[in-house]
């Protein structure tokens, strides 16, 4: 009798532990992932190292960035070259335009390989997929710096830039365009575009949603086209804009992704027949610094775009490169100025 009393209670416990734990789980709140990843962006100064300055004549850097192909990226890494040229140090560029992170993953075990003496590492993509292979340098004892990234870790420092604040910006130039060039146009008439590549990673997405912001501080705008190109070229600009413009032929203002978008997407409005450029507006969220003029002239419809790290990145990169070669004192972050370059809209009137 005692047994079976047992056996009863025991049923009832688990019972009563069975529906506990089902309406735990029945209450409990979905985990919302945040779309934009935490910042670190917290500036530490890293002291020096015994012995220092190193002498640095001799030493091999390996500079890794997604493409060749894009003016601003390559337009940076050889000027830095340039520059390490005088202190005898050689820098190795690769560019990813072709197998994109797969093919930064070989350089980079190929820059392990050859034992260079700093690596500086620009993802074609998530960087967050390239970790592993920066693990392997870190266990290479090879000092590595990350640019973009959100995050220090597992970098010995990193180039910080607030993407999405440099979509503002840009949104910013766009709508100022807009304001002066098109005074009287009425709410929801200027047809506007943006043309970018926002799955290819998230800093891309942050500058993207920037982007999208001209719809808020914009009322004139009316957005017809919003694309999401894969590639960062003069020519994949240009295809992308020709197909905007055919299907929305009154488009007048562009926001691009990239300086190269920017730059062929200005060579398709350009090829429009009796086209008045004066009348086009096409922004970028970076900079090809031979384009200075261009943009400042208003003689071209690639009015305006956003400095990363001022006019002087390539410094910036030198400098940051140089001092950790050398073993002096370093920020471990630094965060990129962002600076508007553009005409002086007030004359477009």
């Amino acid at each position: 009798m005692k047994t079976k009393s047992l056996i009863a209670l025991t049923i009832i416990i688990i019972a009563m532990l069975l529906a506990s734990a089902c309406g735990a789980k029945a209450t409990e709140a979905p985990v919302v992932e945040s779309t934009e990843p935490a910042e670190d962006t917290i500036v530490t100064m890293i002291p020096a190292k015994p012995g220092s300055p190193f002498d640095i004549k001799g030493k091999k850097v390996c500079y890794i960035i997604p493409s060749l192909a894009n003016p601003f990226l390559n337009g940076v890494a050889t000027s830095v070259t340039e520059q390490f040229k005088a202190d005898g140090v050689e820098v190795l560029v690769y560019g990813a335009d072709e197998g994109g992170l797969n093919q930064q993953f070989d350089q980079i075990e190929n820059c392990i390989s050859m034992k260079v003496d700093f690596m500086y590492v620009m993802a074609a993509g998530e960087i967050d997929q390239l970790l592993p292979a920066i693990e392997q340098v870190k266990a290479a004892g090879i000092p590595v710096m990350g640019v973009p990234p959100q995050k220090l870790a597992p970098f010995d420092s990193i180039m910080h830039t607030s993407q999405y604040e440099d979509g503002q910006k840009v949104a910013r130039m766009a709508c100022d365009f807009i304001e002066s060039v098109y005074p009287e146009a009425a709410d929801g008439s200027v047809e506007t575009a943006i043309i970018g590549s926002a799955s290819s990673n998230v800093g891309m997405y942050l500058r993207d949603q920037g982007y999208l912001t001209i719809t808020e501080i914009c009322p004139k705008v009316k957005l017809v086209a919003h694309q999401d190109i894969s590639g960062d070229s003069i020519p994949v600009g240009q295809a992308a804009a020709e197909n905007v413009l055919t299907a929305n032929p009154n488009v007048k203002v562009f926001l691009a992704q990239s300086t190269a978008h920017a730059q062929g997407i200005a060579n398709a409005v350009k090829a429009l027949p009796n086209v008045d450029v004066m009348k086009y507006g096409v922004f970028a969220g970076d900079m090809d610094p031979s384009m200075i003029p261009t943009v400042t002239s208003c003689q071209d419809p690639y009015k305006g775009f956003v400095a990363i790290g001022g006019t002087a990145l390539d410094v910036a990169t030198y400098e940051q490169i140089k001092k950790m070669l050398q073993g002096v004192e370093y920020p471990n972050i630094i965060n990129d100025a962002l600076e508007p370059i553009h005409c002086d809209f007030s004359t477009l009137k």
